[in-house]
């Protein structure tokens, strides 16, 4: 078995494969932990590699909820392979992490603000923040019946509808011209908005 992490530990060649799953992959020598990929602020996947560019794939985890069976979230699957210098995965290792009532509500809450957050860096990427800017500002301060609600809030803290149903329904010419500008990518601000919160 040879394993890309042996090329910068060689200390670890010598123990078996359940005593080499067992170590802490983030203390190993010239791991460079990658950038996390997300789903919808749901964490899918973490690749640790052996150069800064991030090219050369030494580990890789990835993730999966476990829902119970009224779907809602119960656990995570954590499926983790170390891959050898061909660049196949020789090692797999499978673990679950259960949770608790208020350790998955937890996890959605942040799930839900990822979502918020990615959408404000790619305004910025995208070189539309003043319009995600806007478009934030008005349904944090959203107006229904005299009454103001902050409809960003209540889908974080609460997974309400409100929010999609309130763009999908817009009326307000301004946002609703917001919300039509097209994207360098071709899709609408409101299509992307909408793909993410729902």
């Amino acid at each position: 078995m040879k394993l890309k992490i042996f090329e910068q530990n060689q200390h670890l060649k010598d123990l078996t494969p359940f005593e080499l799953m067992a170590k802490d992959i983030t203390i190993l020598n010239g791991i460079v932990k990658g950038e996390p990929t997300y789903e919808k602020g749901r964490k899918t996947s973490t690749g640790y590699y052996l150069d800064k560019e991030q090219t050369n794939l030494a580990i890789e985890k990835t993730f999966s909820d476990e829902l119970d069976e009224n779907g809602f979230l119960k656990g995570l699957n954590i499926l983790i392979k170390w891959f050898d210098i061909y660049g196949n995965p020789v090692l797999v290792k499978r673990v679950y992490v259960p949770l608790s009532v208020s350790e998955s509500a937890e996890i959605i809450i942040k799930r839900r603000k990822r979502m918020i957050d990615y959408l404000k860096e790619s305004g910025v990427r995208l070189g539309v923040k003043e319009y995600i800017d806007s478009l934030f500002n008005y349904y944090s301060n959203y107006q229904q019946s005299g009454i103001t609600r902050n409809l960003l809030n209540s889908f974080i803290e609460n997974g309400s509808d409100e929010l999609q149903q309130a763009v999908t329904n817009e009326n307000n010419q301004e946002i609703a011209g917001i919300l039509n500008h097209i994207l360098p990518n071709g899709t609408t601000v409101k299509d992307s908005l909408l793909n993410q919160i729902s």
